[in-house]
């Protein structure tokens, strides 16, 4: 009955094991949809606000289109890795993109505030044949800084994970 019990109980450690490792791996062979295509422009604003727009294609494809207070004017390209992209596409998750507004610009859009002469992001996204775009006026504030907040740092993301510093700054 005890040598029963030990089994048993090994059997389950293997599947509580198993199973804690198995999502993980199977998130890094995840295949990513053909049709993914993730954008981000940036606006001027009441100043030298860079103005640029970059682009990620489903085989890590980065493009950048420079056009104003920015290093490098006109068509730039580099590459991420698949998980840098299947990051963007987990931070995407991770601030609900497909269910917030469609623009955030004045407080008919859900701003709580909305302070003048800033720029405007614009993020898109295509995956598995869903899309969405949202115009996002960084002016937009909630007291503690640009409303809303996870759509702020999906921005930052995407400008961090393409590397859109090398041709900005």
């Amino acid at each position: 009955m005890t040598r029963m019990r030990l089994r048993l109980l090994f059997c389950l450690i293997l599947l509580v094991v198993g199973c804690n490792n198995g999502p993980t791996h199977l998130l890094a062979q995840q295949a990513i949809p053909n049709d993914t295509l993730i954008t981000l422009e940036r606006s001027t604003c009441y100043g030298t606000c860079p103005d640029y727009k970059v682009t990620i294609s489903a085989d890590g494809k980065v493009t950048f289109e420079g056009r104003q207070f920015v290093k490098t004017k006109g068509a730039a390209h580099g590459s991420i890795t698949l998980e840098g992209l299947r990051q963007l596409l987990a931070e995407f998750d991770k601030a609900k993109y497909f269910s917030l507004r469609d623009k955030y610009e004045t407080e008919e859009d859900g701003c709580p505030e909305s302070w003048t002469d800033h720029p405007t992001a614009i993020t898109s996204i295509r995956v598995n044949g869903k899309s969405k775009s949202i115009s996002h006026y960084q002016g937009c504030r909630d007291g503690k800084g640009a409303y809303p907040k996870a759509l702020t740092e999906l921005e930052d993301r995407i400008d961090q994970i393409a590397g859109t510093n090398q041709w900005i700054k």
